[in-house]
């Protein structure tokens, strides 16, 4: 039982020291700070895991050797019962080059793919190819094209989607063709040769879909735009080493893109795996070619525990394994967080060291409460002497500097708190206000491609935030406590 002057002594210490309110306030902004940065920073560490999510597909087969067909290593995929289907995808490493006519840059109308942008002024991309009629099988490619414009639109131009897959025309679609008009009307504007009536044209250049991010580099595209594409292969080698083989498609600029993976857009553009594969030696109608892949898109069953899915893993990188060649490499499957598991483990690593960071925070509140109840004790000697004297026991004493560290924990947590749920809610409306009103962002949600700033608390974290601030104070005034308990009387009576 708590005697009855340790609770007077306690209150009466806390009310008439002012530093003391600063000890609240030290608990209040810490509590505060970890509760909101950290849920800002999980907001946006669950979009990057949304984004990279959208990006990636279920199960990718890669690691192949070169000249992996296809055709064989589906059959014996898609046999195994978990599997609902695969896409293959050719991975190749090209150059985009505009195509411009001599007066292009004096003509206001004509549209040119510029790529000024420092990420792109080379014209250096990642040339994907996809089947048109496998792919959306495996991604939400209807919202790729859907997330691309709007992507454009929040920065003030207006794009429309891409129409490329609404094609009925199954062999149309799998070039990735854009309506005749559209590209008849590309080619009057770039002075292309072209058919005298429109109505007689037919789209011939394969389409190609870029990342949204290039829209900074390509202010004028307009579909049906034409470029060329470049892409070095090395079929073989002769008594000097591998044999350079250069290969350039003219294509059309089909439409815009946005994955959700700001690293994936930038790099990545979308071009039909069979013009990709005819551009590296493996023509379709040739006999002797092959259906090239470097990976394959799988898609599983739903409704997979985690354990299932590492079963299935498991079972088709062996499958898979067994059909290539012996000498080749050990090839991989892997989930989506796997292929992207460099960027996502750095991204762990932040977090982690950002909570680090605010733990400091809290220990730097805490050690300002272990002062100010030192420096209570000290100044309170001759107090806890006349106390002692009139029969207080050690026990008693030590509950008074006790009990102080626990209220001012207890309300400076609780400050905090309440300061923490209330920014995560008002968070986004004040960050508008002060765009609106200041032209200031708290949080530049530009730089980052968002709508809003995403604050994610989990209901743990602010309990496991509140409990630690509450126990640390207490583990803090501990000490003070002990050494005013110990205070031998007499000298406490004679201390000057």
């Amino acid at each position: 039982m708590i005697p009855a002057f340790s609770t007077f002594l306690a209150l009466r210490y806390l009310l008439t020291r002012r530093i003391n309110l600063l000890c609240v306030l030290g608990v209040a902004f810490a509590v505060w700070a970890m509760l909101i940065v950290d849920g800002v920073f999980t907001g946006f560490v669950k979009n990057i895991h949304t984004d990279v999510r959208s990006s990636s597909p279920a199960l990718l087969l890669t690691d192949l050797p070169h000249d992996t067909s296809y055709e064989a290593l589906r059959e014996q995929l898609e046999a195994d019962p978990d599997v609902t289907t695969t896409a293959p995808r050719l991975r190749h490493h090209g150059l985009l080059q505009a195509v411009q006519r001599s007066s292009a840059r004096l003509r206001a109308e004509s549209s040119q793919l510029e790529f000024d942008r420092a990420r792109t002024n080379n014209g250096f991309a990642l040339l994907l190819g996809i089947d048109p009629l496998r792919e959306p099988a495996v991604v939400d490619l209807e919202a790729w094209l859907s997330r691309g414009p709007d992507q454009i639109a929040r920065r003030g131009r207006i794009d429309p989607r891409a129409t490329v897959f609404d094609e009925t025309d199954l062999d149309r679609r799998s070039e990735m063709l854009v309506p005749d008009a559209v590209e008849h009307a590309a080619r009057r504007r770039a002075g292309l040769p072209r058919d005298a009536d429109a109505s007689r044209h037919r789209s011939a250049w394969p389409g190609v879909l870029l990342g949204w991010p290039r829209v900074f580099a390509n202010a004028r595209a307009s579909a049906g735009d034409p470029f060329d594409v470049l892409c070095v292969a090395f079929p073989t080698e002769d008594a000097s080493g591998a044999v350079m083989r250069p290969h350039t498609t003219r294509m059309a600029f089909a439409g815009w893109f946005s994955a959700g993976s700001r690293l994936f857009d930038e790099t990545t553009v979308l071009v039909p795996i069979e013009t990709l594969r005819t551009m590296l030696g493996h023509d379709a109608y040739d006999p002797n070619s092959v259906d090239l892949v470097t990976d394959v898109a799988i898609e599983p069953r739903d409704g997979m525990t985690q354990d299932e899915v590492e079963a299935l893993t498991d079972r088709l990188r062996k499958i898979a394994q067994a059909l290539l060649p012996q000498q080749a490499n050990r090839c991989s499957v892997l989930n989506w967080r796997e292929q992207n598991e460099t960027f996502l483990s750095a991204v762990a690593q932040e977090q982690a060291m950002m909570e680090i960071v605010l733990f400091v925070v809290m220990l730097v509140s805490a050690f300002v409460i272990y002062t100010t109840l030192h420096m209570m004790v000290t100044q309170k000697v001759k107090d806890i002497g006349v106390v002692a004297a009139v029969g207080g026991g050690p026990g008693g004493i030590g509950t008074v500097f006790l009990l102080s560290g626990v209220v001012v924990g207890v309300i400076g947590t609780a400050l905090g708190v309440a300061a923490g749920i209330l920014s995560a809610v008002w968070l986004n409306p004040v960050n508008e206000w002060l765009y609106a009103h200041v032209g200031v962002e708290l949080f530049p949600r530009g730089l980052f491609d968002l709508d809003e700033v995403p604050c994610h608390l989990a209901p743990e974290w602010v309990a496991s935030v509140a409990a630690g601030a509450v126990l640390l104070s207490v583990f803090v005034a501990v000490l003070p406590a002990r050494k005013a308990a110990r205070l031998d009387p007499v000298t406490a009576l004679s201390y000057e």
